[in-house]
């Protein structure tokens, strides 16, 4: 075998190589892409969840928050009523504890756990498809 053979076999190896390692970078970029999408769709799907929870969490808190208040302002005129007017505060007392405990209840029913449990399946579904993925990655890079 003459020099130049040699030289071109010797090349077309190393070009052969070169475009195997150039593959191996397409798919090593392409599976980058694909965690970094799965990775920004989880935390989408989380926020959302957490702001919707949030919002819920709120509402109850003011309304538990008013509910007491009112409570505290109940307890405030029963002190400085007479007796014959602490029959009626009581009983005023009475109504708005049970209309807070009534609203507040409301609030918590109105939590769309349904929702929330789906979430979490969508997330969880997620997650697996995104480990899927990782261990595949993994794979690849030996």
């Amino acid at each position: 075998m003459s020099e130049n053979e040699a030289n071109t076999e010797v090349a077309g190896k190393i070009l052969k190589e070169e475009k195997k390692q150039s593959r191996k970078m397409g798919i090593q970029s392409f599976a980058m892409v694909i965690v970094a999408v799965c990775a920004v769709i989880i935390t989408v799907a989380v926020l959302l969840t957490l702001n919707n929870m949030t919002r819920k969490i709120n509402s109850i808190y003011t309304k538990a928050d008013a509910a007491i208040t009112t409570l505290n302002q109940v307890a405030t005129d029963i002190n400085e009523a007479d007796l014959g007017s602490m029959a009626g505060e009581v009983r005023a007392l009475t109504q708005n504890a049970a209309d807070g405990v009534e609203t507040t209840m409301q609030k918590i029913d109105s939590i769309d756990i349904e929702s929330l449990n789906n979430s979490i399946e969508r997330l969880d579904t997620a997650t697996q498809a995104f480990e899927a993925t990782a261990t595949a990655i993994h794979s690849i890079f030996g």
